[in-house]
């Protein structure tokens, strides 16, 4: 089970101190997610992250850092996909190293596989941590028959908790990102620790 760590969405004490302890200890990918700063502002933020990490962090949005950052890809945002969806087929041609995601929240809504995404995060898939309210949404007998058939790469995302990671795999997810367990945390990089353990547990019996 791949992890991944998306970044809350405003800034955290420390941050870059703290995605940089984590990435050190653990194999995960990060998801740069700052909705509303610009550019300059995540080059700042990736500035504090050493180059060695770099190809480890997906940005959301914010093509142009590509050009600066040996980065490891690209989250389409929902309204980027639903409003320019030529632009996945471009950066695909333009940088077939550039690993490309995106996000879901219905089945139906989930393209047939064309080459283009790498992986896709479907939510809600439990009751959200981060997000009071946020419930499940999916039924899973349908999920787990879903999929099964599937040609994505479909990695988990609400609710994920180091109790959660075997019910996520069991369903027949890839992987699983985490926000809430990580950053309502009393130590985050310890709750990373523990997810990654919680990965590498299901990994070893599959």
């Amino acid at each position: 089970m791949h992890l991944i760590i998306i970044s809350p969405a405003d800034d955290f004490p420390h941050e870059p101190a703290l995605v940089c302890r984590m990435l050190q200890r653990s194999s995960a990918t990060l998801h740069l997610r700052k909705p509303g700063q610009t550019d300059g502002q995540l080059a700042d933020y990736l500035q504090q992250i050493p180059a060695a990490h770099h190809r480890r962090i997906m940005v959301h949005g914010h093509r142009r850092l590509l050009v600066q950052f040996d980065l490891k890809g690209i989250h389409f945002t929902e309204k980027e996909r639903r409003c320019h969806p030529e632009r996945l087929r471009e950066l695909r041609e333009e940088r077939p190293r550039c690993r490309l995601s995106a996000a879901f929240h219905r089945i139906e809504d989930i393209p047939e596989p064309d080459g283009r995404l790498d992986y896709i995060l479907l939510s809600p898939i439990f009751d959200s941590i981060s997000k009071p309210g946020y419930t499940a949404a999916f039924d899973r007998a349908a999920l787990k028959k879903v999929l099964v058939h599937t040609g994505h790469r479909v990695v988990a995302l609400g609710g994920i908790d180091t109790q959660r990671v075997a019910v996520a795999a069991a369903l027949g997810f890839k992987g699983v990102a985490v926000l809430g367990a990580v950053w309502n945390a009393c130590s985050p990089v310890n709750a990373v620790l523990q997810l990654s353990a919680a990965c590498r547990e299901d990994l070893g019996k599959n």
